[in-house]
């Protein structure tokens, strides 16, 4: 077993230098040597010598030279003269399940100390946190990861999401963390989180370390009733964990640990990419590559085909096994579009780009490196304790044991379209503390959908009209139009015109429909009655983190139209009166 975990530290440091292929005595030899040598042309790979750069050039010129690395590429619609598919249908048609296993928005510390209680004061409270839609791990990562190094209190978190394939992934990769040397976990996280094929000694180790703890469980409550609530709490490193879920819940994520005997590796790489490269999907995914840069299309294009989170041109050789928590089913779990950009901020990850600086996805890898690293230390280092759930938030209440909490996040589980805005207020106002013992205490909304669902409800007034001009002239500032070109445009499938219009909506008014939304729902007049009020001033995340202000660049500008933000999502931070009734 020994052997088996110092066989996964490897994979903290992948090799860097693209020459991976040579052939050594009739073995593919991957050349281990410091890569800082990087292609001039693409920027994208990086290699230990000029040597291993032209040994590797005839396999890399293919990708150096693919029209994706073009500034003149062009769409395949257009190229064929046909009319692209998104064009007279519904203007959103997702592709693939609609499961959210990866982020769709960019990591919140969602205590950011040094903004709220203070880092001398923070160090030695007991804290308390609750993701009740928690998605995947990055919150909860982020905002440990950045406790202070000297903190001394007790944190205690808790997380709960309704879809089980969130939950049980969120729970091997956090025994993972608890019980595995820092080196050992933070790859095996970072591939059971993003790869869709492993290494086999990946899960030789998921399946010797952790699996008969969860096997011990089911032992125990075979005959408990079905359909009942049954606790666990396991102890690590002076850590706890506490799982509660149904019984069927505990022997379906035993599952979780082992690859379906139907499901070989072929078999998982043709189910993903039936989804992830779909031809009748090209026109959409050639929409979106518009707004992004040459070196981002053949990214985004390797990682839909090989399915490996990497920095570019890393060998993938020894990942051989499909990842048993993405192939339970025998669809691929995500939306063709699903990338593990969207789950982390550009300005954050693009400062640990490798040498090879065009290489967005190596420049993930290396920030969640880093960040889950420091997640593993603090959980050595700090007392943490966690419980985690499955079931709908609203059912939470009888489960936390009058807990109440520093911080609240919900995501945007308060859109209409899920709990909405007075329920989550009613659900959750209660459990955060007073003020008297946490005065930053907060509740932290995200609204995804408020903003265009009110202009949409408006649409044709006088306001959505001056809106629609007003957003043209801005878009104008960074995009401009030579209006003498217009008569060159052949048809709505122009990439220029597709490339402008997909931009639009960036620059609409959503602060005042958002405005109408609050007023319209009276969302602070029933925040007050519940004891809360709006901060006026935030400080957790910005209101507006996404949208187009005065003073963004056009660099900026770029930034956002190539990510997957739309600039109307809006934070609402929640915290108790200051003269509230504390009994």
């Amino acid at each position: 077993m020994a052997l088996i975990v110092s066989d996964v530290s490897t994979f903290f440091d992948p090799a860097l230098c693209a020459n991976n292929r040579q052939i050594v005595d009739g073995a593919v030899q991957i050349c281990q040597k410091g890569a800082n040598n990087v292609c001039g042309n693409c920027k994208l790979v990086q290699y230990c010598s000029k040597q291993c750069q032209l040994s590797d050039w005839k396999h890399h010129k293919i990708s150096c030279k693919s029209a994706f690395m073009k500034d003149s590429w062009e769409p395949t619609w257009f190229r064929k003269g046909r009319q692209p598919a998104f064009i007279g249908g519904a203007p959103l048609v997702p592709f693939g399940a609609q499961k959210y296993l990866w982020g769709n928005m960019p990591a919140l510390d969602i205590l950011n100390s040094k903004n709220n209680e203070g880092e001398i004061k923070v160090i030695e409270n007991d804290l308390a946190l609750l993701f009740a839609a928690s998605g995947d791990l990055r919150n909860v990562v982020t905002s440990l990861a950045n406790l202070p190094e000297t903190y001394e209190g007790e944190c205690r978190v808790v997380l709960n999401d309704k879809e089980f394939i969130i939950v049980a992934r969120n729970i091997i990769m956090l025994m993972t963390a608890l019980l595995l040397d820092a080196k050992v976990a933070v790859p095996m996280i970072i591939h059971l989180w993003y790869s869709a094929i492993l290494p086999r000694v990946m899960v030789d180790v998921l399946q010797f370390s952790l699996l008969p703890l969860i096997e011990d469980v089911c032992t125990k409550i075979r005959n408990r009733p079905d359909g009942s609530m049954q606790a666990k709490q396991f102890a690590f490193n002076g850590n706890k964990l506490r799982i509660v879920l149904k019984k069927e819940e505990w022997f379906n994520l035993a599952k979780f640990f082992i690859v379906p005997e139907a499901v070989t590796l072929e078999k998982s790489q043709m189910i993903r990419r039936r989804v992830t490269l779909a031809p009748e999907r090209v026109d959409y995914r050639e929409r979106a590559m518009l707004q992004w840069p040459c070196a981002l299309r053949e990214v985004d294009i390797h990682f839909r085909r090989e399915g490996v989170l990497l920095p570019y041109g890393c060998s993938i050789a020894a990942f051989d096994t499909p990842n048993p928590t993405l192939f339970q089913d025998s669809d691929w779990p995500m939306k063709d579009s699903s990338n593990p950009r969207e789950g982390w901020s550009y300005h954050k990850y693009m400062k640990h780009a490798p040498v090879a600086k065009a290489d967005e996805h190596g420049a993930v890898f290396f920030y969640v490196r880093d960040l889950l690293n420091r997640f593993c230390t603090r959980l050595q280092k700090a007392k943490i304790s966690f419980q985690m759930s499955c079931m709908d938030a609203r059912d939470l209440g009888p489960y936390l044991q009058d807990m109440k909490f520093d911080r609240i996040e919900i995501s945007n589980i308060c859109d209409r379209g899920f709990l909405g805005p007075h329920s989550c207020v009613q659900i959750f106002s209660p459990l955060l503390k007073l003020r008297s013992d946490s005065p930053k205490a907060a509740l932290l909304m995200l609204f995804l959908n408020a903003a265009t669902e009110t202009e949409n409800a408006n649409k044709g007034s006088d306001k959505w009209r001056s809106d629609l001009m007003r957003a043209a002239r801005r878009l104008d500032k960074y995009m401009p139009l030579d209006r003498t070109e217009l008569g060159h445009i052949t048809n709505a499938g122009d990439p220029g015109f597709i490339r402008r219009t997909s931009c639009h909506d960036m620059f609409k008014d959503w602060e005042h429909w958002f405005d109408c939304f609050l007023k319209d729902s009276e969302f602070a007049t029933f925040a007050h009655i519940h004891g809360l009020k709006i901060r006026k001033k935030h400080a957790i995340v910005e209101p507006w983190p996404y949208k187009i202000g005065v003073r963004t660049t056009k660099k900026e500008f770029d930034i956002l139209r190539a990510g997957s933000v739309t600039g109307y999502e809006r934070y609402i931070e929640l915290e108790r009166q200051h003269n509230e009734d504390e009994g």
